[in-house]
C-alpha cells in the first residue's frame, strides 16, 4: 500500500467521474468439461450468444442504458439458459455469465473497476461508503493482487488503485464527493428495479449473491 500522505498530495482532480453497476456480456457459451480443461478445449467448445443491441462499455452493459426496458438483457440471459439446458449444464454456484460489478469512471480519463466483485451485495458496501458522512479512509481492499483505497475529505474523494503485489498504481485520481454522493440513490434505485424485472422474467435470481 502506498503512503497515504503521498499520494494525496498527486491524485489527479477529474470533474464529472460516473459511478455506475455494470453487466458482464459474455461472447459465447463454453460446453466442454469444467475441471481440467485444455485451452484447445476452452476455445473451441463454445457457441455464441445473444449481443445485446444497446450501447456497451468495453464488455459491460451499464443500468443507465437499461433504465427504460432491461429486454435487451434479457434476451441475453434467456440464450445463456437455453445452452445451458442444450448442453445438460448444472450450476453449483453463480455462473460466470450472470456477473456484476461496480465502476466509477469518467470516460478516456480513469476507470477504477472492481474485478473480483461479482455480485449485486458484493457491490453495496462500496456504495454505502460512497455517500457515507466523515473524513479519512471511506473504503479500502485487497484481492489476488488487486487493491483500492477510497479517503475522503470535505470536499473531495480520492480514489487509489494499483497492484498490491508489484506496488504498481493503476489509478490515483479526486473526485467531486457530493456529485458522486448524489449518484448513489438513483443508481441504487435503478439496479434494484433492474434485478426485480430480471429475477422475475427468468423465474431465478442469479445477481445477489455467489
Amino acid at each position: 500500500m502506498a503512503d497515504e500522505k503521498e499520494w494525496l498530495s498527486r491524485a489527479k482532480p477529474v470533474d464529472a467521474a460516473i459511478v455506475e453497476i455494470a453487466f458482464v456480456v459474455s461472447q459465447s457459451f463454453y460446453f466442454g468439461p469444467e475441471k481440467e480443461a485444455s485451452m484447445k478445449q476452452l476455445q473451441s467448445l463454445r457457441e455464441p450468444l445473444y449481443q445485446p443491441a444497446v450501447a456497451r462499455h468495453h464488455t459491460y452493459v451499464l443500468t443507465s442504458v437499461l433504465a427504460d426496458s432491461p429486454d435487451e438483457l434479457l434476451k441475453h440471459y434467456r440464450d445463456v439458459i437455453r445452452l445451458k439446458d442444450k448442453h445438460g449444464k448444472r450450476w453449483t454456484r453463480q455462473p460466470t455469465y450472470f456477473w456484476m460489478r461496480p465502476l466509477i469512471f469518467s470516460p478516456d480519463l480513469f476507470e477504477i473497476g472492481f474485478p473480483w466483485y461479482d455480485t449485486w451485495e458484493e457491490a453495496k458496501p462500496l456504495l454505502a461508503a460512497l455517500e457515507a458522512p466523515g473524513e479519512g479512509e471511506l473504503f479500502s481492499d485487497v484481492d489476488q493482487g488487486w487493491e483500492v483505497t477510497i479517503v475522503a475529505s470535505a470536499s473531495r474523494l480520492f480514489i487509489r488503485q494499483g497492484d498490491s503485489d508489484s506496488g504498481e498504481e493503476h489509478e490515483c485520481v479526486s473526485c467531486d464527493r457530493s456529485d458522486l454522493a448524489r449518484q448513489i440513490p438513483p443508481l441504487r434505485t435503478r439496479c434494484e428495479r433492474i434485478l426485480a424485472n430480471l429475477r422475475h422474467d427468468l423465474g431465478h435470481d442469479y445477481w445477489s449473491r455467489r
